[in-house]
């Protein structure tokens, strides 16, 4: 039977014995919820020496698909020695604040899980919603970023598409802003 040991000592045990190891946020208060995820997130990603697989089939829900949530990405985890997908997810949207995906890093010899987060807005700035890319064997997460804004235009995000009976991404693009009721949800943010 396994113990779980408190966050604290997991995250000192990965400092004093992992250099690279990074947990995001860190441990906030005594809630013991917070303490034991804190202690699973360690260990995930302490153990995570190998770059994580390139997804093959992913879900991907563009800013909007469903007002009021924001989609958090599925990924893969490191348990047990393996890679083992977990699925996406819905969560309740923060008006106002961007939802910047979580990611697998490289650090040095090993990969580390950056966990999601809510950004707040940047005056003069529109966040770029990161989007999967297929790549020669599947899809490859490429992060979000900021881009200064561009006044008369609108960052349209990218959306699903049937090209050649095939499902598609179509990336999205800064689009001259000529007051389209569909482009709403983008200038909102």
């Amino acid at each position: 039977m396994r113990k779980l040991l408190s966050g604290a000592l997991v995250v000192t045990l990965c400092a004093a014995l992992m250099p690279g190891c990074y947990v995001r946020g860190g441990i906030r208060g005594p809630n013991p919820f917070a303490l034991a995820a804190t202690a699973i997130t360690v260990a995930a990603v302490a153990t995570a020496l190998s770059a994580p697989p390139v997804a093959v089939n992913v879900e991907y829900y563009d800013y909007g698909a469903r007002p009021g949530y924001v989609w958090v990405n599925p990924r893969y985890v490191y348990v047990d020695g393996a890679w083992s997908w977990q699925p996406g997810f819905w969560q309740p949207d923060r008006p106002g604040w961007y939802w910047v995906q979580g990611t697998w890093e490289p650090r040095g010899d090993q990969y580390v899980w950056v966990d999601g987060y809510w950004a707040p807005p940047r005056p003069g700035y529109v966040y770029i919603d990161g989007y999967w890319d297929y790549r020669d064997t599947g899809y490859v997460w490429l992060p979000g970023r900021w881009e200064v804004e561009r006044p008369g235009f609108v960052f349209v995000g990218g959306g699903w598409s049937t090209y050649g009976g095939h499902r598609v991404w179509v990336r999205g693009g800064w689009r001259q802003d000529d007051g389209r009721p569909e482009w709403a949800r983008y200038r909102r943010r």
